[in-house]
């Protein structure tokens, strides 16, 4: 068993090193990231909700005719490439010319269901995968779950509509501050051993 002496001296270690990698915290923060997410981006198509818990609006996809470039339906059938194949004189068949751009008549939502190609990013939701990919910002004592500049405006935009969307609710901030505690509990009872 450390002497009173070692278990100050321990303390002290930790302290020193928590001004500048506060990982309790940061782990606590990571996770009021993956909270906030399931909250604001909801799961599948069920949407979400604004700090004041008020239900985001979702919307089927659209069904306004679109043009897609090809190129962007990775994994995409043949027929979304080229054009019909036609047969020449000597009755053999030539394979189509390359589509420069797909025509769906019904919208994004044909698209979706005529394809299983993973679609590319702008097609599903910038702000989503700019929130899951931004880094939680750590700086000594304190920490931030931060949105990419690309996607502010947008993130602006919708609160400016639908009321603060991007804060912790009540109950995320008192879910961070337990896990919080637990965090540095942990951190603690393991620099004492």
């Amino acid at each position: 068993m450390p002497t009173i002496k070692e278990m100050n001296l321990r303390m002290d270690a930790l302290n020193k090193e928590w001004n500048t990698n506060f990982k309790p915290l940061y782990r606590a923060g990571t996770n009021l990231k993956r909270v906030m997410f399931k909250r604001i981006f909801g799961k599948g198509n069920s949407g979400g909700y604004n700090t004041a818990m008020e239900s985001l609006p979702t919307k089927d996809y659209s069904v306004e005719p679109i043009y897609v470039d090809p190129k962007s339906l990775r994994n995409a059938p043949a027929s979304f490439k080229f054009g019909k194949p036609t047969t020449d004189s000597k009755g053999k068949t030539k394979k189509g010319k390359p589509i420069k751009s797909l025509y769906f008549a019904g919208g994004y939502a044909e698209l979706k269901t005529k394809t299983s190609a993973k679609l590319p990013l702008q097609l599903t939701g910038k702000l989503a995968g700019g929130f899951l990919q931004s880094e939680v910002i750590k700086d000594g004592l304190s920490v931030e779950v931060t949105l990419p500049e690309s996607e502010l405006g947008k993130s602006q935009g919708l609160e400016k509509k639908y009321g603060i969307i991007f804060q912790p609710t009540d109950m995320e901030e008192e879910e961070f501050l337990l896990l919080h505690g637990q965090y540095l509990v942990e951190a603690i009872n393991e620099s004492l051993k």
